[in-house]
């Protein structure tokens, strides 16, 4: 009796074990035995540190899968390392707008490829800032290269390195040692004016200029406003002259009109009385001449005044 409770409690332990082998299989597996999950490998030529195995795969934000194995691949030939890290993709993460049921894995494999051409690439993402780690994100980056390296590139996403990578080979890129030197001298430059005298005489001379600056500026502050006063002057002017110039030409245009009749009266005048015209023509005639000699007796007699009393002696004789 106690033997055959002994083959009962042994039996019972050995079928115990095994369940919670299985259960601890597919536990430490995701629970992903069953699924059909795709594993694609992506391979990266910088550093993956802070990429651990259950790091998540993202595209824009969603979830799609995680890492599964990190490795590293030695090539003899041209002596190069590469970092192959694979990660599993969710079955339901991918699904067919407008199409219920599952995909088949040749349906999920073109679907892959068809994004591949179109620019989706994989790259390394700071998930975090505090802990440092990192994640892998899916994204389109059109008219980047597609470089496949593994021997079966159905299963390969190409990758591009992570901003920080590019950040490092631009840093590591610049002529850093030559920057140092050129700032050394900069800097010696700037300390020996500095020492100096130079910069105190620049900083008066600056400052002289400054001032001179504010008095040629108030000075053209003023001439504006002179010029602004002149110029409403000129406005007000020419207000008036524009408002009293149609009076002025009407005068003048009647005072031509009187001259012109008074023209013509004394024409039609002077054309009635052509003889008393003449009359008058050689009667100032005489009196010019007569005007004439008396202007020259009083010359002589301005130069000699003794020629009358001369003159009158000469007649008593």
């Amino acid at each position: 009796m106690a033997k055959q409770s002994f083959k009962t409690a042994v039996g019972a332990f050995v079928i115990g074990g095994l369940t919670l082998l299985v259960a601890g299989i597919i536990l430490l597996g995701g629970g992903r035995m069953f699924s059909d999950d795709i594993e694609y490998v992506l391979y990266f030529d910088g550093s993956v540190s802070g990429l651990s195995i259950g790091a998540p795969v993202v595209f824009r934000g969603v979830p799609m899968g995680q890492v599964t194995r990190i490795s590293l691949e030695a090539n003899p030939r041209d002596a190069s390392v590469t970092i192959p890290v694979y990660i599993r993709l969710d079955e339901n993460s991918i699904v067919r707008a407008g199409v219920a049921g599952e995909l088949t894995d040749n349906f999920r494999q073109e679907i892959l490829r068809r994004l591949i051409q179109r620019g989706l690439r994989a790259r390394l993402q700071l998930q975090s800032l505090i802990t440092g780690q990192y994640r892998v994100e899916l994204d389109f980056l059109p008219n980047t290269p597609a470089n496949f390296r593994s021997p079966m590139p159905d299963r390969e996403i190409p990758t591009l390195p992570s901003p920080i990578d590019t950040l490092q080979r631009t840093v590591a890129s610049l002529p850093l040692e030559e920057m140092a030197r050129t700032t050394a001298g900069i800097l010696e430059k700037v300390n020996a004016a500095l020492a100096g005298d130079a910069l105190e005489r620049g900083l008066k001379a600056f400052a002289t200029s400054f001032e001179e600056a504010q008095t040629l500026l108030a000075g053209m502050q003023q001439s504006q406003k002179t010029l602004s006063q002149a110029l409403e002057k000129l406005n007000v002017a020419a207000t008036s002259a524009q408002h009293d110039l149609p009076q002025a030409l009407q005068s003048t245009r009647e005072a031509m009109n009187n001259v012109s009749s008074v023209s013509l009266a004394t024409k039609a005048v002077v054309e009635r009385n052509a003889p008393l015209t003449q009359e008058l023509r050689r009667l100032i005639q005489e009196s010019t001449a007569a005007v004439r000699s008396l202007r020259a007796f009083m010359d002589v007699l301005e130069r000699n005044p003794e020629a009358l009393l001369r003159g009158k002696q000469g007649s008593r004789r």
